[in-house]
Parts: structure tokens; C-alpha cells; sequence
């Protein structure tokens, strides 16, 4: 299946640079602004057609992929009256927030209506992996959906993986979060204590990368939590709420770490929640 002309919804810190490894990709990108003109005017400098709405790009595009912030938005933009009125069967959802597996099924289900296909495609990977076109994708839906869209996902992704049905992706995706927010916090503690032994951070980083200690957060974040470095790149809002998402769905379950974590989250949001969510480390490593 060829696909050559893909709107794109939601140009936030991972979205912005993924659709310009759309653009690098030979691919037609459809944008328009919503309150932040910047990415929009940054994509029309590379080729991007920008609308004057999101119900425009619609009726422009064979391919949509969202990624917003969460199921908020996902309901406000993905079921709104106009834009469910301009989806067609002829039309392809890669849908790749963050959000329940509760409201991609709801947003399945409204899409399948109109004859639609759809795509519950998360991506882990951060800001870097977004510019560097290495995120990993965890896909829930039809397998001959994910062969139709896998050249398109290529364009963005190092590694794409079919989880299960619709939702499924979501799912797997709270879990990836879980463990981030756990892991960001056990590296802002390794920090703090390799700063207390007075251990050069090179040494740790290669030597704890190698043993069984190791993890991505603290071979990633390792820098920006001893450089006090808390530049927004994925902002601590957004994680605090996918652990909830997770600590939600498990809700029948005892998850202590998950909970205690998001409780730290929780307290850091009040003064730091638009900040990088290695600002969780901040009061530790002060």
C-alpha cells in the first residue's frame, strides 16, 4: 500500500520531530497550529502544507497520526463532531499518545463506525529518539494495518513490534512508563551517591552500564541529573500522568514502587511540572 500524504496532529516535544523525519522521508506532511505557531512555521520551511484546522487536514490526508497530550485531548480532537464528520472509509488512524487503553478503544470504536482503520501505536524512545528516528513502536490492531503503515513508521521508528489488539499498545506503553518513573528515580539516587563517594561519573556510567545494575535512564539521564539540567524534554506532567495511567489500571493490584514514585511525582508537579521529569531528582541532588 502506497502512502504518501500524512496529516499529522500534534506537534509537541516528541511530534515536532518526528514529523520532520516524515518530511526527510520523502512523505506529503499536513499540519495546522493550534495555540504554538512555532512547529507549524518551523515545518512549512521544510515543505509542510499547513490548514487553517485539524478538520482540514482530514479531508486532505489518507494517513492521520496523532500524538497529544492525553486522553483529554484524545477525545476533545479525536471525537470531535467535525472531525468524526470528515472521516472516511478510505481513511488510516495511527494513534500514538500516551493515553488509557479505555480511550483507544473508545476512539477504535467511533472510528470503525465510519469504516476507518486504526492503529494504537505508542512510541518509546524520548526526545532523542524522536529526532533520531530510533523510537520503538508498540502496536496494537491488525497485522495487515501494521504492513500497510510499516514504511511510514519506519520514517520514525527503529523498531516496531505487534503487542496484541487495540489497546494493547497503550497498555504496554503504561507499563514502559511505570518503569521510566521508577528507574528516573533510582538514578537520581545513584547520582546522588556516586556524587557523595566522590565517584567520577565516566566510571559509572561505563562500568554500571556493563553489570547488572544497568538501565537506559541512567545511561541517558545521567548527565542532565548531574548537571542539574532540567530543560524541558519529556515534562515531568506528562510522566506523572502516565504512571497514573499505569497505578489506574492496576488499581486491583498492589504496585508499592509505582505508587510511592507517583506520590514523588506528584509533589515535584507543584513546582516543577513543566520542567524535564528528570527534575524528580532535584530536592535529592541539592
Amino acid at each position: 500500500m502506497e502512502i504518501r500524504s500524512v496529516g499529522f496532529i500534534g506537534l509537541g516535544a516528541m511530534g515536532l520531530p518526528m514529523a520532520k523525519n516524515l518530511i526527510k522521508n520523502g512523505f506529503e506532511l499536513h499540519v495546522s497550529a493550534h495555540r504554538n505557531r512555532g512547529p507549524v512555521e518551523e515545518l512549512t520551511k521544510f515543505g509542510a502544507i499547513e490548514h487553517g484546522s485539524v478538520d482540514e487536514i482530514v479531508s486532505n490526508c489518507q494517513v492521520l497520526i496523532s500524538i497529544l497530550p492525553a486522553d483529554h485531548e484524545m477525545e476533545a480532537v479525536l471525537l470531535s463532531e467535525d472531525m468524526l464528520g470528515r472521516i472516511t472509509p478510505d481513511h488510516i488512524l495511527i494513534e500514538m499518545t500516551s493515553g488509557s487503553p479505555e480511550m483507544m478503544k473508545k476512539v477504535n470504536n467511533a472510528y470503525h463506525e465510519k469504516g476507518a482503520r486504526v492503529l494504537d501505536a505508542p512510541v518509546s524512545g524520548g526526545t532523542i529518539g524522536a529526532e533520531n528516528g530510533t523510537l520503538t513502536v508498540m502496536a496494537g490492531g491488525n497485522t495487515e494495518l501494521l504492513e500497510d503503515c510499516r514504511h511510514l513508521l519506519n520514517a520514525m521508528a527503529e523498531n516496531i513490534y505487534l503487542v496484541g489488539a487495540i489497546g494493547a499498545g497503550k497498555a504496554i506503553k503504561a507499563i514502559n512508563q511505570m518503569l521510566a518513573g521508577i528507574h528516573m528515580a533510582a538514578a537520581a539516587e545513584a547520582v546522588a551517591l556516586a556524587e557523595k563517594l566522590e565517584i567520577d561519573k565516566e566510571v559509572v556510567k561505563q562500568v554500571v552500564g556493563k553489570s547488572s545494575g544497568a538501565s537506559w535512564m541512567l545511561q541517558n539521564k545521567f548527565d542532565t541529573l548531574s548537571e542539574r539540567n532540567y530543560a524541558p524534554g519529556f515534562k515531568l506532567n506528562l510522566m506523572k500522568k502516565d504512571i497514573q495511567i499505569a497505578v489506574n489500571e492496576g488499581a486491583e493490584k498492589v504496585l508499592p514502587l509505582a505508587s510511592y514514585v507517583l506520590e514523588l511525582f506528584e509533589k515535584e508537579s507543584q513546582e516543577n511540572g513543566e520542567l524535564d521529569f528528570a527534575v524528580i531528582g532535584k530536592k535529592l541532588l541539592s
